[in-house]
């Protein structure tokens, strides 16, 4: 990995990089999808138009987009692929997760900005306390973009003599450990049914050594600024990629019915009163939808660079936005493809694809249904069961 990180970049730039790379990221779709991760050349894209380093702090010479824009960079490659939408919003968590320990260790770790990091921070390992660490065993689902990272996470129970070992108020040690893609090993598990190209493969590692200030818990930031300060930041840009991924699943329903002959009528489907009212309702889901997330995320911006934590009922907001994002997306994108019908669920067309790629998005925990009941119970005063919210 080198240490150079090349020429300066901002918000600004990686965004129209984005743009830019978009054509490159339809072309390699199909062969992602069949491949189960993105390929070289898509990597190699989002690298160098530094949608990973999108988090990285100034002060190592990173761009630290604000919240608002890494949606827009989000938004702008789901448009082009979902899967590599998805896999640039994790990767870009580098700049997250580095801020959490010591960062003498995190510049170590990361001497190039625009380094992937992927992994699962639920404790499905042990950390094994050892002098001077701990040893690390676990195996760990869900890697999204696993296959092309350099340092991979995973969330552990800190165990003392085989045991747990508990904190003060009793309850069990939990701890997320760093270390180099080259000390885990990666198991060929992701058949999916959508964001098949995201590599979100389980990874494992057995009895390995990792040093005390490689790992982290979600209490401290080592780092000032709005985009360290708050713990939650890491998820929010997680809405650029059900945002993304609608908006050109209207533009490609669109531009299919244009061309489309109902039968047996034969009349434009254009021309017919269904169509139309389908496709002005979803992209009103889709634009309401993105105006809710921004409006809402903005808002929660302004407080945290206010230097005030979000209330208890903006992360409700925030918890309820998620869910509601990815679900009238989902559900605006059901509605084209039931419109545009049997052409939908040709290879050929991505319209099927973005459908798959939202049915799977909603299986993710800030997709589910439950997170309504999570953001119910902050409105009547009640904390998140997750650490990020």
């Amino acid at each position: 990995m080198k240490v150079d990180s090349g020429p300066a970049l901002d918000g600004a730039t990686i965004l129209a990089n984005a743009v830019r790379i978009g054509p490159l990221l339809r072309e390699h779709a199909a062969e992602v999808e069949a491949a189960r991760r993105l390929t070289g050349p898509v990597v190699n894209a989002l690298r160098s138009a530094g949608v990973f380093r999108m988090a990285m702090p100034a002060t190592w010479g990173g761009p630290e987009v604000d919240i608002c824009r890494q949606i827009e960079i989000v938004e702008t490659l789901s448009r082009a692929d979902a899967s590599a939408g998805w896999c640039a919003q994790i990767g870009a968590d580098s700049g997250y997760y580095s801020a959490n320990i010591e960062q003498a260790t995190a510049r170590s770790l990361y001497p190039d900005l625009d380094a992937v990091t992927a992994g699962w921070l639920t404790p499905a390992g042990t950390l094994e306390v050892c002098d001077g660490g701990y040893r690390l065993s676990g195996r760990w689902s869900f890697g999204s973009g696993v296959t092309h990272a350099d340092v991979i996470v995973g969330g552990a129970r800190v165990t003392e003599n085989g045991s747990p070992r508990l904190l003060a108020d009793g309850t069990p040690e939990r701890r997320i450990a760093m270390l180099p893609a080259a000390q885990w090993d990666v198991l060929d598990t992701w058949r999916s049914l959508g964001l098949t190209g995201s590599g979100s493969h389980d990874y494992t590692i057995t009895d390995t050594f990792v040093p005390a200030e490689n790992t982290w818990d979600h209490g401290r930031s080592y780092r000032s600024g709005p985009l360290y300060s708050w713990r939650g930041m890491v998820v929010v840009n997680f809405v650029g990629v059900p945002l993304g991924t609608a908006l050109d699943a209207c533009d490609v329903a669109t531009s299919i019915l244009d061309a489309k002959v109902l039968m047996p009528e034969m009349i434009p489907a254009r021309d017919a009163p269904r169509v139309r009212a389908a496709v002005a309702r979803a992209r009103a889901m889709v634009g309401a939808a993105r105006s809710y997330a921004y409006d809402t995320v903005s808002t929660v911006w302004s407080v945290i660079v206010a230097g005030d934590d979000p209330s208890i009922g903006q992360r409700a907001q925030l918890a309820g936005l998620f869910v509601h994002t990815v679900s009238e997306c989902r559900t605006a994108v059901r509605l084209l493809v039931d419109t545009v019908g049997s052409v939908a669920v040709q290879d050929e067309c991505s319209l099927g694809r973005q459908m798959r790629d939202l049915d799977t998005i909603a299986q993710h925990t800030l997709g589910k249904s439950r997170m309504w009941e999570w953001a119910g119970a902050m409105y009547f005063g009640q904390n998140s069961p997750s650490p990020l919210l």
